[in-house]
């Protein structure tokens, strides 16, 4: 444990900071596939399971404020965790379908004009 913190909450600080610093870099290397709303949900996202993850405690407060179990709240928020990953791969993958069909369609349409 370094400096109070369990296995899973390391994880979680490293998982979060991979995922932070890469959508920072793609923004600023200007990556097609990196829009600005991509990188404030990834820094809204990312940073919230960073805070979350240093700070467990937070989260029992929120749950007791909303009425939840103190159990639950290890669960939910894994589940949450899955869940965000599984949707940034899903937005990736509709995005890179979506430039490869417009390339397609520009090169069928430059043909098109080239043959006329």
């Amino acid at each position: 444990m370094i400096i109070g913190l369990s296995l899973y909450q390391i994880i979680l600080i490293i998982i979060s900071l991979i995922f932070l610093f890469s959508g920072i870099t793609k923004f600023f290397r200007r990556e097609k596939s990196q829009t600005l709303f991509k990188l404030i949900s990834t820094i809204f996202i990312w940073g919230a399971v960073l805070v979350f993850s240093i700070f467990p405690e937070l989260t029992h407060s929120i749950s007791k404020k909303l009425g939840l179990g103190e159990n639950l709240n290890t669960l939910i928020f894994i589940g949450f965790v899955i869940l965000f990953m599984i949707v940034f791969k899903i937005i990736n993958i509709l995005e890179r379908i979506e430039r490869n069909i417009s390339e397609i369609v520009r090169k069928e349409a430059l043909e098109k004009i080239e043959r006329k």
